[in-house]
């Protein structure tokens, strides 16, 4: 790993400072600028393209479960009508 003699200043305002102060502390031993290094170097716009595509199949699965429990209410009543079709003398 090489030595860091560059700075990048990035204005930041006073709640998200914090905000990434309390992360760096959760993630470890870091201190905040390698933290944000780390954060700044793993990001890929890529990724956010993913991720969106991602929450937009998990928001067609939300739907889709709530048909699929929908047909199976349904399911369930006509077996029920049928069980009781054949239970009668």
């Amino acid at each position: 790993m090489s030595l860091a003699t560059k700075r990048l200043i990035v204005p930041i305002s006073p709640g998200d400072k914090k905000l990434v102060e309390q992360r760096a502390a959760r993630a470890g031993k870091l201190s905040v600028a390698e933290f944000v290094r780390r954060a700044a170097l793993s990001y890929d716009p890529e990724d956010q393209a993913i991720e969106r595509e991602l929450r937009q199949l998990l928001d067609g699965f939300d739907a889709l479960h709530e048909s699929t429990l929908a047909q199976l209410d349904r399911t369930d009543a006509a077996l029920d009508r049928a069980l009781a079709h054949f239970a009668r003398p």
